[in-house]
């Protein structure tokens, strides 16, 4: 009691800041969610700077207190925190409040992966040359989804949204259902995903065309300028005014301009024609010698061709 007495008018000048929720320790790239509670001596305005790395929601419960929301992945990079009011000025490690617990040794084929739950979205699998390439989709919440790599394949990893990806990952033709492991922060074990092989002739994937095939006609977006076109002509033949056939003439020469060659491209000696627009991707042909090869399409510095019956993508030598 005499020390309440003693410091209490001490605590009227002071700003208390207090943390709420955090657990005694947490995972290599666990998320992490927890509210500090700042408390003014005098009403002020309260403003945050946190890193690039951290997330923060302010609310102010009344002109003396504030609660702040904060979540960042507990990374090897730095996390900190700058509070500033009239003549307040606070900088928060947020590194030196959490204990990192290191994970246990994975086992084969870990994806790098700490979730509370993770799912596999459409998988599709189909043959490509000697090999099959697997395409599915990933979701899970509060997961670092950019770090998702099981080594010794090769994989391709495209982001959809801070909580979903698409991989395509190559793997051999006798593969009969593919495996790999996430780790669960809140069992503390790792949890095996298990996806079957079922080859199919279904395209793998309408961003990269990894499975290649020359364009087809009849596509929905050709039928729809078709669609759009006999329309039009339907309008111009009510009317009657010339006018009315700018329209279906764009649309129509739109049309025509996909199916025109696109050129040829001279490829050098030993040029590497790969699955995929990427450097890391399967190799499926080495140029013996100049040669010369047909050109489908253009994507991300590379240029999607046909040679000796194969297709595939080389680097655009012009970019």
């Amino acid at each position: 009691m005499r020390f309440l007495i003693v410091f209490f008018p001490l605590l009227l000048f002071c700003e208390i800041i207090k943390y709420e929720n955090i657990k005694p320790f947490y995972y290599q790239n666990q998320f992490v969610n927890f509210n500090i509670k700042i408390i003014l001596p005098k009403p002020k305005t309260l403003n945050i700077i946190p890193s690039y790395n951290i997330e923060t929601n302010l609310t102010k419960i009344n002109p003396f207190i504030y609660k702040l929301n904060v979540k960042f992945f507990a990374t090897n990079e730095s996390h900190k925190l700058i509070l500033i009011a009239k003549k307040f000025y606070k900088e928060i490690d947020l590194d030196n409040l959490i204990k990192i617990k290191e994970i246990l040794p994975p086992p084969k084929n870990y994806a790098h992966i700490v979730s509370d739950n993770l799912k596999i979205i459409n998988p599709i699998s189909a043959k490509y040359e000697d090999k099959i390439i697997l395409n599915f989709n990933i979701r899970c919440n509060n997961c670092l989804l950019e770090d998702f790599n099981i080594s010794n394949y090769v994989q391709t990893l495209k982001l959809i949204s801070t909580n979903e990806a698409s991989l395509n990952i190559i793997l051999p033709y006798n593969t009969k259902e593919f495996s790999f492991y996430y780790f669960n922060p809140k069992t503390s074990t790792f949890k095996k995903v298990t996806i079957p092989i079922i080859l199919t002739q279904q395209t793998i994937s309408t961003q990269t065309n990894v499975n290649p095939e020359e364009n087809k006609f009849f596509t929905p977006l050709n039928i729809l300028i078709l669609v759009l076109i006999a329309f039009s002509l339907i309008i111009f033949l009510i009317y009657q005014k010339i006018c009315l056939l700018i329209f279906p003439i764009f649309l129509f020469i739109f049309l025509i301009v996909q199916f025109l060659p696109k050129g040829e491209i001279i490829l050098k000696r030993n040029t590497k024609v790969r699955i995929l627009p990427t450097p890391q991707s399967t190799i499926i042909y080495i140029t013996p010698k100049p040669m010369v090869a047909t050109i489908l399409n253009k994507k991300n510095g590379y240029v999607k061709i046909k040679i000796n019956n194969k297709i595939g993508w080389v680097k655009d030598e012009n970019n």
